[in-house]
């Protein structure tokens, strides 16, 4: 399964609990966006996971992989900030991996 089917399955998950007033969840990911005049522009941080959860007042961070993805230096550098002021960070490779972590932060 590629990374993006696997992103879209854990955004629709995290979207029912969302709609349920469970969590606080968006897209977080860095990247760079196409403009109709043909220009881009910079989204988000490098290295910022790809999807930011609030549940329990608490900051989590998903970076989304494949089976055999793994995180860049950026990203692991990114993430340990995270962590170092309090917030989590986990690399998901599927829709359970979410489920669990989301039921262990309880």
């Amino acid at each position: 399964m590629s990374e993006s089917n696997i992103q879209k399955a854990i955004l629709d998950y995290l979207q029912i609990l969302e709609n349920q007033g469970k969590l606080y969840f968006f897209r977080s990911g860095a990247g760079a966006i196409r403009t109709e005049a043909g220009g881009y522009f910079k989204t988000g941080k490098p290295g910022c996971p790809d999807i930011s959860v609030v549940v329990g007042g608490q900051y989590i961070g998903f970076e989304v992989k494949t089976l055999k993805g793994k995180l860049t230096a950026i990203q692991d550098a990114c993430h340990d900030a995270i962590r170092r002021v309090g917030g989590r960070c986990y690399v998901v490779r599927s829709v359970d991996d979410v489920i669990r972590i989301l039921e262990s932060e309880g």
